[in-house]
């Protein structure tokens, strides 16, 4: 192999570590970039943070399996080349995950010449897949128990027909579940199509889904192919599908009894073989019971619920999680990869993130573009903690203003008056002596 100036990166997980040290020294001469790892717990996180190029892992390890590992970065939608390393025994197993998408199993002992043309010949494929495709870090993150069973969740209705309504609130990464769904489903290979319904007037969403004839309408000038008939082969994915209208509510619900419709101002029948999966942050139950969404398309959007829990649920994924942005912030922008602080972290934990993860890596991002730190400090979130606007307990006006009468309603008590406001304790503090709030004739 001619090294090249960025060289693959491969992750080798086996927990043996002479086996690791042999593999590495090898695969070094070949000019790649060596990852090593000896359990399958710490070679999920070190692919979440590394992203490597490729994975090479034994089948049985003493904690977390190979095949664990395997299932827990496609369920993440984790598109890693991997490659088995397996005995006798477990060749079944093995052939089974390269039906599931693994790349390849080669039987112990090794035959090293036989791994280098496989790890080129995945390499290869990968590439060859990349230049076609737009490059994309599009899977979930996070290790926590409340992530595991979305994962399991995911696993479980991916393979099946079944119409999916993922719950949850903005900036959860619904969007993100439907690609798991999507890149773990039958269809996989076919179009992933993403329709923010509130982004849309009534009138131009219909068109936008079923498309429309020329003609149909003033500007109509040509024939329009809608995201119904788009999606044919793939996955639909309708998001805040609560904000339907009646009409469009009937319509949609007439395409999924019937697998069929018309374009708008047409009269040919359209057949579109497609998957369904859906996303709301509001109660649909509750707005069936008020009358703002049809209770038989509730039901036929509801087959297989799954809720995408809050950052505040699983903070324990926030260390994860900023890793993982950082590594990809800065690359994206050629900065350093700054060190992350104890500190910083504590101050993460105790914040409500009402933005959950997307707010979070906008903070990230933040940080990193205004400071280049060598390290998250504490001081840096303090500095730039995300503003908890809009109105407070009836409470309008600028940061400041809010901070004072928070102040005034607790009668001086800072720890309520954080807790009214939504904020860490230590960020109030902060924004007193910022704003220079003088509290003392409280």
């Amino acid at each position: 192999m001619n090294p090249e100036l960025n060289p693959a990166t491969i992750l080798i997980v086996d927990d043996k570590p002479n086996i690791l040290k042999v593999m590495k020294a090898i695969l070094e001469r070949e000019g790649y970039r060596i990852l090593t790892e000896e359990s399958g717990e710490e070679a999920l996180k070190r692919a979440i943070q590394e992203t490597p190029d490729l994975i090479i892992s034994d089948i049985q390890m003493s904690r977390k399996s190979g095949l664990e590992l395997f299932h827990d970065l496609t369920a993440r939608g984790m598109e890693i080349p991997i490659i088995f390393i397996t005995a006798y025994a477990t060749i079944p197993e093995a052939v089974s995950a390269v039906k599931e998408g693994a790349v390849d199993y080669l039987t112990k002992p090794v035959n090293y010449e036989v791994l280098k043309k496989t790890i080129a010949q995945s390499l290869r494929r990968k590439r060859s897949w990349a230049q076609g495709a737009v490059s994309q870090e599009r899977y979930l993150i996070g290790s926590s128990l409340v992530m595991q069973t979305l994962y399991r969740r995911i696993d479980a209705v991916a393979e099946t027909g079944s119409s999916v309504l993922i719950y949850g609130e903005n900036g959860t990464g619904k969007e993100l579940v439907a690609w798991a769904i999507h890149k773990k489903s039958r269809k996989r290979d076919g179009p992933f199509i993403p329709v923010h319904c509130a982004s849309f007037n009534p009138n131009l969403l219909e068109s936008e889904l079923f498309g429309y004839e020329a003609g149909a309408f003033t500007g109509a000038v040509k024939r329009k192919i809608g995201f119904l008939e788009t999606a044919s082969g793939g996955t639909l994915f309708l998001d805040e599908i609560s904000e339907l209208v009646p009409d469009l509510q009937v319509k949609l619900l007439r395409v999924l009894q019937e697998k069929a419709f018309h374009r708008v101002g047409g009269t040919s029948l359209i057949h579109s073989d497609f998957r369904l999966l859906s996303a709301s942050n509001k109660d649909l139950e509750k707005l069936v019971s008020q009358g703002g969404f049809r209770q038989d398309l509730f039901y036929r959007l509801n087959v297989i619920p799954i809720n995408v829990p809050p950052l505040r649920e699983r903070r324990e994924d926030i260390p994860e999680l900023v890793a993982f942005f950082s590594k990809r912030i800065c690359e994206r922008e050629g900065l350093a990869l700054p060190g992350i602080s104890k500190e910083f972290l504590k101050a993460l934990s105790e914040y409500s993130w009402p933005g959950n993860v997307r707010e979070l890596e906008n903070l990230v991002e933040r940080i990193l573009v205004l400071y280049r730190p060598e390290v998250f400090l504490e001081d840096h979130f303090l500095r730039e903690a995300p503003s908890f606007g809009g109105e407070i307990q009836g409470f309008p006006g600028n940061e400041k203003k809010r901070i004072q009468e928070a102040l005034v309603v607790t009668q001086g008590n800072k720890t309520e008056a954080a807790r009214l406001l939504g904020m860490p304790r230590r960020t109030l503090y902060y924004k007193i002596k910022r704003y220079g709030i003088d509290f003392s004739n409280i």
